[in-house]
């Protein structure tokens, strides 16, 4: 974390709560909308099916949004222990402003696209 100064690692920690929390409040208003699909023995076969469809959605929106929970909970431990801002395949700073934007990245922009090219061809 050497190439972040006090003030940047106090500002991507503000933003890492900031996103914690949007996180939990997307998770809660799923929970609310989950409860407000639920069937009341009028529906028909189609509304059945939207609705089967619907939460499916909300649910795989869920695990998207546990991972990001993960993502962003490991960022914190990353910056007690030091390795905080430096890509996890490369050893090189992350830049402060792809912080910013994605305070809970592992990776560099050319590390990132390098992974992912990877995993196209797997």
């Amino acid at each position: 974390m050497k190439h972040l100064t006090k003030e940047q690692i106090e500002i991507l920690k503000r933003r890492l709560l900031e996103v914690r929390r949007e996180i939990l409040g997307d998770v809660e208003k799923s929970k609310r909308h989950s409860k407000e699909t639920g069937d009341d023995g009028t529906q028909d076969i189609a509304d059945m099916a939207a609705d089967t469809y619907s939460r499916q959605v909300l649910m795989d929106l869920g695990e998207r949004e546990r991972e990001r929970l993960r993502e962003v909970d490991a960022a914190f431990k990353r910056i007690d222990d030091g390795s905080y801002g430096l890509c996890e395949e490369t050893d090189e700073p992350i830049p402060f402003s792809r912080l910013e934007a994605i305070p809970y990245t592992r990776y560099t922009v050319t590390a990132q696209n390098e992974i992912e090219r990877r995993s196209k061809g797997a």
